[in-house]
This record gives structure tokens, C-alpha cells and sequence, in this order.
């Protein structure tokens, strides 16, 4: 994510305007070799428009807290960031209510499954379970995106304050990944109206053309938390079994999980 993002990020939660211009330099790195894998001192000195020996020094900062690795003239993230990741999940009370959840819905389905929840105007792929017939789609657990082309960031963002809506939308804007993808503000919204009153939002190829999704809110405590959502190929989530079969079970899931933050 290029740094400019993040400070719009920042902005929608508040956060304090004032930055460390250190820090942002940090961050502006880390991000660039999450995005690319890995890279070399030039290469990330061309793109953070520093010089090699400043980048240097950030780089041998991050090594000795290890937070990078060295191969070679390569430097990349280190599996530190999955520490970081995999305890931050932990701590929230979704996913030790939906993890059992979710895997049954793969079971029952046989397609993958996704719990979902908004982060910093962003879907963040919280958790996944596959099916014995599910696909592989653009989501990867971690995964951050734009809300507004998935079924579980529609479901979510229907939920929202509508200021809230229009800070994201202002921010990320709704970029087209498909034909089928959602451009225009007025039809989102009335979209919106649709999964409010059915209670579940679909994604008929509109972030991949030849993968279909459906997907729910889960609300607790008077607030949306996530969603849960089915992804798979249109032959399979075609007819009735798109419109009613899998919409059934995962509005069945997201109570059972409500329930489960409940008590």
C-alpha cells in the first residue's frame, strides 16, 4: 500500500494528524517489501525517492529488531509480521466464535468460506475454510482490499453509518476490477437498501468474472462485526442454489455466530 494510503487510512479513524517523519519512512519501506517480496537497497531508495545510504541505515534498523531478513543483497519481511498478525487475530472475540462456525459452512457447502471484517476503511480476509470442491479466488487470509466489489465488504459497508461509507468511498473510491463491478455511488447505495432488507449482498463476477460470492453481516451488540461469506465457480453457485440454497446456510452461520458473541 503506498504511503499516501495509509495516511488516508489513518484519517478515517480518527488518528492524530501529526506524523514522525522516521516513522513514516520505516513504514514506507516496510510496505514496499511486503508489496514486492523483497527488494534491494537501490531499488527501494528509487522508490521511496531516498538516498541508498538512508535506506541503509532503516534497513539495518529493522534487521536488528528483526522485522526484515538478508539474502544476499535482498531484503525482505520477516515471518515476525506473522506473529504480529496471527496474535492480533487471536485476540478478537470473532474468531473463536466463527472458526467452528466456518468450517462447517465449508463442509455443508463444499465451497470455500470467508469471515470478513473492515479494518481502516479496507475487507481484511480474517479467516477461511475450505470445502472439498472449493476453488482458489483472488482471497488470501491477511489479504486487505477495496469493500465495494466483494460480497462481504458490500454486506459490510450496508451496515455502516453512511458517513462513514462516504469516508471510504472518498478515500478508496470504487475502482472497476470487472464489467460487472459496481462504479457509481447512487447504485451502491441502492444496493445497499436490497442487502438491508434480504440480508445477505452477492458478487456476481464482479471482482473475478467467473466467480460468484454471497455473504452476510454479522451484527453484535448493535454494530456490524465482519461477514461471512461463500465464494465459488458460476456453474456451481448458479439457479436456486445461488439465490436461496447457500444464502440460507450462511445467514443460518452468522446467527449461530451472533448467538456465540453473545453468551
Amino acid at each position: 500500500m503506498p504511503l499516501q494510503t495509509l495516511h488516508r487510512c489513518m484519517g478515517l479513524n480518527d488518528s492524530p494528524k501529526r506524523s514522525v517523519k522516521t516513522a513514516d519512512t520505516i513504514f514506507g519501506i516496510v510496505e514496499f517489501l511486503l508489496e514486492n517480496g523483497g527488494s534491494g537497497v537501490k531499488e527501494i531508495a528509487e522508490n521511496q525517492e531516498m538516498a541508498q545510504s538512508t535506506v541503509h541505515s532503516h534497513l539495518a534498523t529493522l534487521l536488528d529488531h528483526e522485522y526484515v531478513v538478508k539474502d544476499g543483497t535482498t531484503y525482505r519481511p520477516s515471518l515476525k509480521f506473522l506473529d504480529h498478525g496471527i496474535q492480533a487475530r487471536s485476540e478478537l472475540s470473532l474468531t473463536h466464535a466463527a472458526k467452528p462456525v466456518i468450517e462447517q459452512l465449508s463442509t455443508d457447502t463444499g465451497e470455500v468460506a470467508w469471515v470478513v471484517v473492515e479494518e481502516h476503511g479496507r475487507a481484511v480476509y480474517l479467516m477461511k475454510s475450505s470445502g472439498e470442491n472449493a476453488v482458489r479466488t483472488r482471497g488470501r487470509v491477511g489479504r486487505r482490499t477495496t469493500m465495494h466489489d466483494i460480497a462481504a465488504g458490500k454486506a459490510i459497508l450496508a451496515h455502516l453509518p453512511e458517513s462513514r461509507v462516504e469516508d471510504i468511498v472518498d478515500s478508496f473510491g470504487l475502482p472497476k476490477r470487472t464489467e460487472n463491478t459496481v462504479t457509481e455511488e447512487e447504485t451502491l447505495y441502492e444496493e445497499f437498501e436490497t442487502i438491508r432488507e434480504q440480508g445477505y449482498a452477492i458478487n456476481d463476477g464482479e471482482t473475478t468474472e467467473k466467480v460468484r460470492a454471497v455473504a452476510s453481516p454479522i451484527i453484535w451488540d448493535d454494530e456490524v462485526r465482519g461477514a461471512v461469506g461463500i465464494a465459488g465457480p458460476k456453474h456451481r453457485l448458479s439457479g436456486t442454489r445461488f439465490t436461496e440454497s447457500i444464502p440460507s446456510k450462511i445467514l443460518e452461520a452468522v446467527d449461530t455466530i451472533e448467538l456465540k458473541l453473545e453468551y
